[in-house]
């Protein structure tokens, strides 16, 4: 047993609003397919558990969309306690618990289809790894699935000492009782050591600006990322063997930047990786090749793998969802190896495609046969692009209407929140079972449309520009200079309004079934 209950994690500041599609049940299944690997279909029986669940923004919204029954924890009972609210709010049968996971292991569950864990696996102490495999055993299915995400040692090795120089200044040397003035501090006095040209920052030229990217982050994340007791880093063989160990083999990552080899290595790479036979290590050496810093695993106990024609098959009859407009679509992608064109021959006949059906959602095969010019292997592949740049998403097959009132009234709740914070930023679906990102305006111009029914810009312009001033905000210039004048803030925000009626969220959220 630990002697305190927060065992060395930060719990002075509680941890931001994040959303994380990486946790939904739905978008897992999904790039398990990609990879090939079989996984069970979704069905209202489906049960799944978070560890780890942070403020529970990720957990409530794919409780809220998703099939099945939801439990997690998080022993920081504010964190607890803010998730529960969520959750009476979409009205979502729930076990959301502020156990340890020593506590939790020891409770009456369900067995499991589906356990995750996202920035949980590098932060905590070893006795609670060594808990959570206990867990992992006991109460995950066979053929169940585990996402884990964590540090990658390869891709963090450079910076190691930066965050080992930025955690002592905070434990050694803090001098307020604020925390957040002592994370300011503790960078403040990285970047000057790190200006005095000491031999590890002229072994490391990177260093000082690692650290000067830091100063930009929310203080709140780097408290909780950098600062616990805690904090290792993995390679993606070490996790392998770990798991190995509780019967679970790797399936795959949910990273679709993964899939997408062909922007990110060169063909003498590629040849180089694919001359490598043993799955695992050639994984390993992709790390590499990407110095990789932040890996996020699908892991599955009983793994048995599809064969080409029947992933095909299986790929083919999944629905998907376009979130833009087709002008929206963009004509470059950023990879590794710099920016690449994305063949407009390709990608604007699946963005008018979508458009013409008015934004409802598509099956490879469907798009197939209305466009018979394009190939399976580019529908899939520009789908892939779509879904990484968060412009596209996978469906779920027949989601039932206490789904989607379930994710109604989580979104009415998130809508009204979005006139006192700008914490949320996403929007619930039981389309896809996976959030849709939603910055603060479109927030405020859904809450103006749909709630309020105003419908011109002016008017939607008006609304938003009393809900900034009352939350203390200003509105940016095309140079990012605040704007001061009402009239101006207003031609601002107006102009904002008209590019969203112009751009078909409406009929897009319509599609989404986001609101009664």
């Amino acid at each position: 047993m630990t002697t305190h209950w927060t065992d060395g994690y930060q719990t002075t500041v509680n941890y931001t609003f994040g959303y994380y599609k990486d946790l939904s049940p739905n978008f897992q299944k999904f790039c398990l397919l990609l990879n090939g690997v079989d996984c069970p279909a979704s069905q209202e029986q489906h049960t799944h558990c978070e560890l780890g669940f942070g403020q529970g923004v990720s957990l409530n919204i794919h409780a809220a969309s998703s099939f099945g029954h939801f439990y997690g924890t998080d022993f920081n009972p504010a964190h607890a306690a803010h998730a529960n609210v969520l959750a009476e709010q979409s009205q979502t049968e729930h076990h959301f618990y502020d156990d340890s996971f020593e506590e939790l292991l020891n409770k009456n569950l369900p067995l499991f289809d589906s356990i995750s864990l996202h920035g949980i696996w590098s932060w905590i102490s070893h006795e609670n790894q060594h808990i959570i495999l206990k867990f992992i055993r006991k109460y995950l299915k066979p053929n169940g699935i585990v996402y884990i995400s964590y540090n990658c040692v390869t891709g963090w090795a450079a910076n190691m000492p930066i965050r080992e120089l930025f955690h002592s200044h905070f434990k050694f040397n803090s001098t307020s009782t604020n925390p957040i003035q002592n994370v300011g501090d503790a960078l403040n006095f990285s970047e000057q050591l790190l200006n005095q040209n000491p031999n590890f920052a002229k072994a490391n030229p990177n260093a000082l600006k690692k650290v000067q990217e830091l100063k930009k982050q929310n203080p709140n994340y780097l408290i909780h990322e950098y600062l616990n007791q805690d904090w290792q880093c993995y390679s993606f063989q070490q996790v392998v063997r770990t798991l190995e160990d509780i019967k679970l083999s790797y399936a795959g990552s949910t990273d679709l930047n993964t899939q997408l080899n062909n922007i990110n290595f060169s063909e003498e790479h590629q040849q180089f990786l694919n001359q490598i036979e043993h799955p695992i290590f050639k994984e390993q050496c992709r790390d590499y090749f990407a110095n990789t810093q932040f890996r996020r695993d699908l892991f599955i106990r009983g793994k048995n793998n599809l064969t080409p024609l029947q992933t095909q098959q299986r790929l083919s009859q999944i629905p998907f969802v376009l979130l833009c407009n087709p002008r929206h679509i963009p004509k470059t992608i950023n990879g590794y190896l710099g920016e690449f064109n994305l063949i407009q021959d390709i990608y604007q006949p699946i963005g008018q495609l979508f458009k013409d059906k008015n934004y409802q959602a598509l099956t490879i095969a469907e798009m197939a046969k209305q466009q018979p010019q394009l190939k399976y292997s580019q529908i899939l592949n520009a789908l892939v692009i779509l879904c990484h740049l968060g412009l596209a998403q996978p469906c779920q097959l027949d989601p039932t209407e206490k789904m989607i009132k379930q994710c109604q009234n989580i979104n009415l709740y998130l809508l009204d929140q979005a006139s006192f914070q700008t914490s949320y930023q996403v929007l619930a679906s039981a389309i896809t079972g996976i959030g849709i990102p939603t910055d603060h305006f479109t927030q405020l111009f859904y809450r103006a449309y749909f709630v309020d029914a105003l419908k011109t810009a002016k008017q939607l312009a008006n609304y938003v520009y009393e809900v900034l001033i009352g939350l203390n905000l200003v509105v940016l210039d095309q140079d990012a200079k605040p704007v001061q004048d009402k009239a101006k803030s207003i031609e601002i925000i107006q102009a904002k309004a008209q590019v969203f009626l112009d751009s078909d969220k409406i009929d897009i959220a319509k599609q989404l079934k986001l609101f009664a």
